[in-house]
């Protein structure tokens, strides 16, 4: 419900979906997949990042991945399946199995690892454990962080009360633990007790990003000599420019570029727009000059679902205040000015509310909004299904 085509909502651009390889920045040619080149005149890498594996043996290999719209259908799928063996398993007496099957291991306590254990733990409590009555007591739900705390970007008391909230959920979280190995059946974490091994049934690895190999070839390809010399991807200035590439030609924003701002959506948003604005005013001449005004992010907040209908939220006033609007607002503004204004933090239903309604508001079109506001008006009614057609007819 929340994917809206390219072609809806900018008519106007050309869309090719293809896979570009590589970039000749000397003739400006980008040379895709297909016998397909294209010239341009500027340039914007927004490839994104792909999951970083730490080259931990057996995560690429047997674990399961959300980065992707593919990874998630993936995850959905082969859940559904793992359950229904636990049914059948259980029907067989193999109870061993079923614990197994059963345990849903995520590693990574950031906001994507914390909703997602969240939005399950509801999924099992509201609904699986309904219609699986005779597996119900067996299901699982382990959170595995290799910091002492979860959301390390939020404030410390925001993850104290995010790993309570989960625990209450019946949610089993490991702090201090780190993956040294996954096998199919089993996961080895390195603790401060020692090595620690247990078998799950999946295992969602969200616990960080690296480069595409298209990134990793255009870095290589300016080079070290030229200023790109970070490991995480494209290093650029002020104005989202490539270091090492001709002024006001190639620019990069979002998770691909590095550019001294967190790696998250609400960045590549304001970079975006910045970047689209530039472009759509004709001030190209202006990001092509040295001495041109850069991008200036404006942090409004950061926020995450926990589940029950829970979130945490931490909101930055100066994102929002303004002078003259009222006493309390021009008080903060000033206070601001001295770096005395504190994140505003939310939590539990007020902050679901500012979480769902940010959200919300952001999606494309009336469409969209539409068709996500009525999923959530179907789920509130008839819970989620515990079934997909994307499980197909065959057995697992």
């Amino acid at each position: 419900a929340i994917i809206e085509p390219i072609r809806n909502n900018a008519p106007d651009c050309e869309f090719l979906r293809v896979s570009c390889k590589d970039v000749d920045l000397e003739n400006r040619k980008v040379i895709c997949d297909g016998d397909v080149t294209l010239d341009y005149d500027h340039l914007v890498v927004a490839v994104g990042a792909q999951p970083n594996t730490f080259g931990i043996p057996g995560v690429e290999t047997y674990g399961k991945f959300l980065k992707e719209i593919e990874h998630g259908r993936a995850v959905r799928k082969d859940m559904l399946d793992i359950i229904e063996r636990a049914d059948v398993a259980n029907a067989a007496g193999q109870i061993d199995k079923v614990k197994q099957l059963l345990n849903f291991v995520v590693v990574g306590g950031g906001p994507t690892g914390v909703e997602f254990c969240g939005e399950l733990s509801d999924f099992i409590q509201q609904d699986l454990k309904r219609r699986y009555p005779k597996i119900a007591e067996h299901f699982k739900v382990t959170l595995v962080e290799a910091l002492p705390g979860l959301l390390s970007m939020f404030h410390k008391s925001v993850g104290g009360y995010v790993q309570d909230h989960l625990v209450s959920q019946g949610v089993d979280v490991k702090l201090n633990a780190m993956v040294k190995e996954v096998t199919e059946q089993s996961v080895q974490l390195k603790t401060k007790e020692g090595l620690e091994s247990f078998p799950y049934g999946m295992l969602v690895w969200v616990a960080g990003v690296g480069m595409r190999p298209f990134t990793r070839s255009l870095l290589e390809k300016i080079g070290k000599e030229k200023g790109q010399t970070d490991r995480r991807g494209l290093l650029v200035d002020e104005c989202l420019r490539v270091k090492g590439t001709r002024p006001g030609e190639v620019f990069a924003i979002g998770d691909c570029a590095v550019s001294g701002k967190p790696p998250t959506a609400q960045v590549a948003y304001q970079q975006g727009k910045y970047l689209g604005r530039m472009f759509r005013l004709g001030k190209t001449h202006l990001i092509g000059d040295p001495q041109s005004p850069g991008f200036e992010y404006c942090h409004q907040g950061t926020m995450a679902y926990i589940g029950q209908g829970e979130a945490a939220t931490e909101i930055d006033p100066n994102a929002f205040i303004k002078l003259g609007r009222s006493s309390v607002t021009d008080h903060m503004w000033w206070r601001s000015l001295y770096g005395e204004t504190d994140q505003l933090r939310v939590m539990g239903p007020a902050g679901f509310a500012i979480w769902r309604s940010t959200y919300f508001s952001k999606l494309f079109s009336g469409r969209n909004r539409w068709s996500v506001a009525s999923d959530w008006m179907r789920t509130s009614m008839y819970g989620r299904p515990a079934s997909s057609s994307a499980q197909g007819t065959a057995l697992a």
